[in-house]
């Protein structure tokens, strides 16, 4: 997962900027390159096969870029903060709450017409060093619960759906695949439900998610985590426990892309379906594999592996919605620290829309014709 807390120590990477700025930005700013007139945008071909297009961004990007926030406005219809609703960067000092920066993500999306989707309330590498300590300590859920019952209410009127619990499975630590985080080693495997239930209590009408990543592939370790997130998932859906869909990280990397199979994909995701639950594509991108080959054979490569990708996804009609993990190489934790020019999202770093972008459009318009 794209994310460190230690990115959160500092306020100077983050700028201030009010909705009058943010609306100013967007209606005078334009697209470096639009797309042709006449098209659909992504999340126009998204509604039109009843489905949302997003994309993950972070506070201070947007307050800082307003070509991007043209972009957001113009191809997304949900918006997903990268870091600014993880406990960590909400709760950094037990009871002292920074909401500043998922307010300006909320702010953004509701003055631009958007939902903001909840990610991520529980997850083992966004845990403030305080929670940390009484969960070794005393293990104690009140903590929990007033963090939930802090942030989900605050965002109601803009976000719909949440991940509640990020990641629980690893493989390789014990019979069940749950990853020994501190809330496991804390609360043991009930933790998940634990979590769920107060989720709902503090957000009764969003829908609640579980969200992993390592599923798509036909890799023995994928495998076993679909396996064992299955068994998961059937044991709280016969608990009684609330949770409504699975987010599927579909971090593609081309150096596996010999793994995937239609098949295996179509499978997993009619099991999860079966089980009455909703899909969300989660954090789409791609890394590549060889970035010695010229512009055009890379983004084809990159476009080849999302829409074969995609073509299986939207053919099963749990799957609700896609978002990619940024929307323009401009802003990519594939780049993060390296500059290698990965070319795995939407929009080029000048905003110009490449064959990937086209791969995504035709597998909503190809889901429109097969409804």
């Amino acid at each position: 997962m794209p994310d460190d807390p230690a990115l959160a120590a500092t306020d100077a990477r983050k700028a201030a900027f009010s909705r009058r700025s943010v609306l100013a930005g967007v209606a005078a700013v334009p697209l470096v390159a639009a797309v042709p007139v006449g098209s659909p945008t992504l999340q126009e071909a998204a509604g039109r096969a009843g489905m949302l297009f997003g994309a993950a961004m972070r506070a201070n990007v947007i307050a800082s870029d307003a070509a991007l926030r043209t972009a957001v406005a113009r191809e997304c219809g949900v918006i997903t903060p990268e870091l600014e609703l993880k406990w960590a960067w909400i709760e950094p000092q037990q009871g002292r709450f920074v909401f500043r920066d998922a307010d300006r993500i909320a702010a953004f999306a509701s003055t631009t017409g958007k939902t903001m989707h909840g990610h991520a309330l529980l997850w083992h590498q966004s845990i403030p060093p305080w929670v940390a300590q009484v969960l070794a300590d005393r293990p104690d859920w009140t903590i929990m619960r007033r963090f939930m019952a802090a942030v989900m209410p605050r965002y109601a009127a803009t976000v719909r759906t949440w991940d509640v619990v990020n990641e629980p499975m690893e493989m390789g630590h014990r019979m069940d695949g749950l990853r020994p985080s501190p809330f496991l080693q804390a609360f043991g495997p009930d933790y998940i439900h634990r979590a769920l239930d107060e989720a709902r209590q503090a957000a009764p009408r969003a829908t609640l998610f579980i969200n992993e990543y390592g599923l798509s592939h036909d890799l023995p370790w994928q495998r076993d985590k679909r396996y064992l997130l299955l068994k998961l998932l059937e044991g709280l859906k016969r608990a009684g426990a609330p949770v409504d869909g699975v987010g599927i990280q579909a971090h593609l990397e081309l150096v596996d892309q010999s793994s995937f199979r239609e098949r295996v994909l179509a499978d997993f995701l009619d099991e999860l379906g079966n089980l009455g639950l909703q899909v969300r594509i989660s954090e789409l991108d791609v890394k590549e594999a060889d970035l010695t080959a010229t512009v055009p054979v890379r983004d084809r490569r990159v476009a080849d592996a999302v829409g074969a990708y995609l073509d299986v996804a939207l053919d099963n009609r749990a799957v609700g919605s896609v978002t990619c993990w940024g929307l323009t190489d401009r802003y990519s934790w594939l780049d993060e620290g390296r500059n290698v020019g990965n070319r795995g999202l939407p929009l080029d770093r000048d905003f110009v829309p490449k064959p990937v972008y086209d791969a995504i459009r035709r597998a909503f318009e190809r889901r429109l014709v097969n409804d």
